[in-house]
C-alpha cells in the first residue's frame, strides 16, 4: 500500500505546472532562493489551488485543482498537498527535507518592499486564535486597509507562555531585510507592551508606536506627573507631548505621548512613540485597526483560515507561508485594479505604478477583494496574469476635523 500511494504522489499528480502559474513560479524563485524546486512547485501548487478555490482549505484547494489532475488521481493531490506540510520524517518517504518557514521571513518582506514604493512602512504586531486550537503571533506590513503576513509564530491555545521571547525572535528574523534608510512604525496593542519589546524596534532603527494601559501616569517635560489621560478635556481632543511614562508597577518610560479622544470613542488612546511630537501624526495609531481586517481576511472573509483543523504549530505555521503568498498576489492584483478604476481606465491598459491621492480615500470594496476576483478571473478565464504588480501605501490617516489638537513641542536639549 505504501510504495503504490508512492507511485501514486509520483506518477499520477500533474507534473508540469499550468502555463498561467509561472509568473507566480518565477517569482517564488527570485524572492524565496531558499526553497528547494520542488518545495517552490508544491508551494505554487498550494498558492494556485487557494486563489482558484478563493479558500486555503485544504479540501476546497484539492477540489479546485482536479479539473487539472483528474478525478482518480484525486488522493494523489491531496497527498501531494499534504506532504507539502509536513516534517520531513513524517513524510511517507521520510526524508531530511522540509520547509523552514522562519527562513522564509526576511526573503517574504523583501519580496514586499521589492513592489513597494513608498519611503515609510507600518508594521503592527499582533496575534489571531482559532477557536481553542492555535494562537498565532504575528508580523504584519499595513497596506490599504488590510495586513500582509510576513513573519509569525505558532503555538496550541489555551497554554501558559509568554509572548515577549517570540515577539523579539520576530522582529530579529525581519530586520535583516528592511533598508538603513526605511521609516519603520512598529505598532502593537496594549497587551503586547513592554520595555524590551520598544528597545527592540529602537535596535533595528524603527520607531515603536505602543498602546498603553489607560490608567497610566505620564510627567510632561518641565510638569508634574498625572494621570495621562487627563491631558484632554474630554471626548473631540487630543494632546501631543514629550515626558516620561510610569506604570502602576512603578517603572517608567522616556517617550513622547498621544492621547486621542474621539467624539466616538468610549476612552482616549494612549500611545507611546519615539519621534518627536512634531514628528509623529496622533492618528497614525490608527493604522493598526488594519491588522484586524487583514486577519479577516486570513479567515471568514477570504482565504477561511478559522476552518483549519490542524493543531501541529510547524504544519500550521507552513500553511501560513500560503495564505501569506496568496495575500501578497492578491493585494498587488487589487491595487493596480484599484489604481486603474480610480484613473477611469483599464487595468490591462495601466502599466505603471501611480501613486495614491493625498486626500483620503473612501474604498466601498477592500483591495483584497478586488484582486481575488481580478486574479481569480485571470487565471480562470484569461490564463494570462499581469507581468507590472506594485504596492504604493496611502498617505498615513490624520486626525478628524472635529477634534482640537494641543502639541507640546519638546524642549531644546
Amino acid at each position: 500500500m505504501m510504495e503504490e500511494l508512492i507511485r501514486s504522489i509520483r506518477w499520477r499528480c500533474p507534473v508540469r505546472l499550468p502555463r498561467e502559474t509561472y509568473p507566480m513560479a518565477k517569482d517564488l524563485a527570485t524572492y524565496l532562493p531558499g526553497l528547494t524546486p520542488a518545495q517552490r512547485r508544491g508551494l505554487t501548487w498550494w498558492v494556485y489551488g487557494t486563489i482558484l478555490a478563493g479558500s486555503a482549505c485544504q479540501s476546497a484547494v484539492v477540489l479546485a485543482l482536479l479539473p487539472l489532475a483528474g478525478v482518480r488521481a484525486a488522493p494523489a493531490v491531496r497527498q501531494l498537498l499534504r506532504e507539502w506540510l509536513y516534517a520531513g520524517p513524517d513524510k511517507v518517504a521520510p526524508c531530511s527535507a522540509q520547509v523552514d518557514v522562519t527562513a522564509c521571513f526576511a526573503p517574504l518582506l523583501r519580496w514586499v518592499l521589492a513592489w513597494w514604493q513608498g519611503d515609510a512602512l507600518a508594521l503592527a504586531l499582533d496575534a489571531t486564535y482559532v477557536r481553542d486550537r492555535v494562537v498565532v503571533l504575528s508580523v504584519s506590513v499595513l497596506y490599504r486597509g488590510t495586513a500582509i503576513p510576513v513573519a509569525w509564530h505558532v503555538t496550541a491555545a489555551n497554554r501558559t507562555g509568554a509572548w515577549l521571547a517570540p515577539s523579539l525572535a520576530l522582529l530579529d528574523a525581519l530586520a535583516p531585510a528592511v533598508p538603513p534608510d526605511q521609516t519603520v512604525l512598529l505598532l502593537a496593542d496594549r497587551g503586547l507592551w513592554s520595555p524590551r519589546l520598544w528597545r527592540a524596534g529602537q535596535r533595528h532603527g524603527w520607531h515603536p508606536v505602543l498602546r498603553i494601559r489607560p490608567d497610566a501616569l505620564f510627567r510632561p517635560t518641565g510638569g508634574t506627573r498625572v494621570p495621562a489621560r487627563s491631558l484632554v478635556a474630554g471626548p473631540g481632543h487630543a494632546w501631543v507631548g514629550a515626558g516620561v511614562a510610569f506604570s502602576q508597577a512603578a517603572k517608567y518610560q522616556a517617550a513622547t505621548l498621544i492621547v486621542v479622544w474621539e467624539r466616538d470613542q468610549i476612552e482616549p488612546w494612549l500611545v507611546l512613540t519615539d519621534l518627536a511630537p512634531e514628528a509623529v501624526g496622533p492618528a497614525w495609531y490608527g493604522l493598526r485597526v488594519w491588522v484586524e481586517l487583514g486577519f479577516r481576511a486570513l479567515k471568514r472573509l477570504g482565504w477561511h483560515w478559522e476552518r483549519t483543523r490542524r493543531t501541529a504549530p510547524d504544519r500550521v505555521a507552513r500553511h501560513w507561508l500560503v495564505l501569506a503568498v496568496a495575500t501578497l498576489w492578491v493585494v498587488a492584483t487589487g491595487t493596480r485594479d484599484e489604481d486603474a478604476m480610480r484613473l477611469g481606465r483599464e487595468p490591462a491598459h495601466l502599466r505603471v505604478a501611480t501613486p495614491p491621492p493625498a486626500a483620503p480615500f473612501v474604498r466601498t470594496v477592500s483591495v483584497f477583494a478586488r484582486g481575488l476576483v481580478r486574479l481569480r478571473w485571470h487565471l480562470l478565464r484569461t490564463r494570462r496574469l499581469w507581468r507590472t504588480r506594485w504596492l504604493w501605501p496611502e498617505p498615513w490617516p490624520d486626525l478628524a476635523a472635529t477634534v482640537q489638537l494641543t502639541v507640546v513641542p519638546a524642549l531644546p536639549s
